[in-house]
């Protein structure tokens, strides 16, 4: 992959981020150490099964807003889809609102990789407990502890993995440590460590076929930008850019720009962050494995590019 010019940008943001990463996954330890390994869940763990383009299907729920101007959670919620719903930790309870839950969709699962505290409210609501039976959680180790608490009182069950954040095959690597401090009976190897895009929705994608095996997998609700007239301040990381930029508004505006989707004849107002998400996911795309077939269904955002087809979710479902 070409460097983004958004690198270091996010690398620096990245390493300001290691210790609140150790600090959870400390926290977390007794309940890592006594849970169950993403492998669990892994299609390929019988290695005589094959990835073929013929496999399973899945749906990835992005938060993006282009999933509340399509009206996509009613269409899901009203079909009959079979494949697999892998939804990102943001939609979980919008989902289940909207009557997109495991009673009618069996096969779901919900995401989480951010440390922060944010992610708690995505969890904390009496209908996450209402429809806990048949959500599997799949959780990062280095997520907040609180988020887990939450998360084990409404009763999901939780399949935990490693976040890669380095090369674990160099001397001194976080990631090595890690699964080493993470072995058990239970677990002897430790817990599989997964590239994740640095976005929970493209962790969703990574997830859908490197573990559940899917070869077609629709995105819906993955923007990764606003709609071209939304103005700064109503962006998803206005608030963080003020801080870096000493509240220079004047700055700050500069790292905005518009992106032309010559796919969906739309135009996206992007930021460094949602700029250097999506150029990693673009790139991801185009080296996955040659059986998976990944399409965008948005119908709205900022994502086009090679081995990416477009269509309308419901022809999907179809």
């Amino acid at each position: 992959m070409k460097q983004s010019r958004n690198f270091d940008w996010i690398q620096k943001n990245t390493a300001e981020m290691v210790d609140l990463w150790m600090y959870n996954f400390v926290r977390n330890s007794h309940d890592f150490l006594n849970g169950k390994s993403l492998k669990k869940l892994s299609i390929f763990k019988n290695k005589s099964v094959k990835p073929k383009k013929s496999m399973n299907s899945a749906i990835v729920i992005g938060a993006g807003p282009s999933i509340r101007n399509n009206k996509h959670l009613e269409l899901l919620a009203k079909s009959n889809y079979k494949g697999a719903i892998v939804c990102t930790d943001r939609m979980l309870i919008p989902c289940l609102k909207n009557g997109i839950t495991p009673k009618k969709f069996p096969k779901f699962y919900v995401l989480t990789i951010e440390p922060k505290d944010v992610t708690l409210a995505f969890y904390n609501n009496p209908i996450v407990k209402k429809f806990h039976n048949g959500i599997h959680a799949i959780l990062s180790t280095c997520t907040e502890h609180e988020t887990v608490e939450v998360i084990k009182k409404n009763k999901l069950e939780i399949f935990w993995f490693h976040p890669l954040i380095d090369d674990y095959r160099k001397q001194g690597s976080i990631n090595k440590i890690m699964n080493l401090m993470s072995k058990s009976k239970l677990n002897p190897s430790g817990f599989p460590g997964l590239q994740t895009g640095g976005n929970v929705g493209c962790f969703s994608w990574i997830f859908s076929w490197a573990i559940l095996g899917c070869s077609s997998i629709a995105l819906t609700g993955i923007d990764l930008g606003h709609d071209a007239n939304t103005p700064l301040n109503k962006t998803r990381h206005y608030d963080e850019y003020l801080r870096i930029f000493k509240n220079n508004k004047s700055e700050l505006k500069k790292y905005f720009k518009t992106i032309k989707n010559p796919d969906l004849k739309v135009k996206v107002l992007s930021d460094p962050i949602f700029d250097f998400y999506r150029e990693a996911f673009l790139d991801l795309i185009v080296r996955s494995p040659k059986w998976v077939n990944t399409v965008n269904c948005t119908e709205g955002g900022s994502m086009f590019g090679k081995r990416l087809k477009n269509t309308r979710l419901s022809e999907f479902i179809e």
